[in-house]
């Protein structure tokens, strides 16, 4: 029995189908006769599935492209101590190191800390990035 992949054919009324088609030969050993025998296995509710299924993920990765074109590209992070998020509040807010330190009562060089390991937490690279970092997070 040979098997040919599906294939879509028009009915007299005019109602296309597609349908797997196999093709049986039999040949009678009295008198060499030959019978061919043509099998149509209608899979049209099949194909419609697959044509819909085919569709949805074309437009899901369509909708993930656009998702990810739209979604600002943050870096990952580590979670700040509640210090680390005031003293980016503070910078945020316009205060500058000395102010900060003062309100907060503690030195420059700890200030300087705190500051190494928030763009550490955020991989950032200066004071003024992971300022914008902290505010595109919602973390100030």
């Amino acid at each position: 029995m040979e098997e040919k992949p599906s294939n879509e054919v028009s009915l007299r009324s005019g109602k296309r189908l597609w349908v797997n088609l196999s093709t049986v030969v039999w040949q009678n050993p009295r008198n060499q006769h030959r019978l061919v025998i043509h099998l149509a296995h209608d899979i049209t509710k099949q194909k419609k599935t697959e044509r819909a299924t085919e569709k949805m993920l074309q437009m899901s990765r369509q909708f993930n492209k656009v998702a990810e074109d739209s979604t600002p590209r943050v870096s990952p992070m580590a979670a700040l101590s509640e210090q680390e998020v005031q003293i980016l509040s503070l910078f945020a807010s316009g205060k500058n190191s000395p102010e900060i330190a003062k309100s907060l009562q503690i030195s420059l060089q700890t200030l300087r800390n705190h500051l190494h390991h928030i763009n550490q937490k955020l991989r950032t690279h200066n004071r003024l990035e992971a300022v914008m970092h902290a505010i595109q997070r919602k973390l100030v």
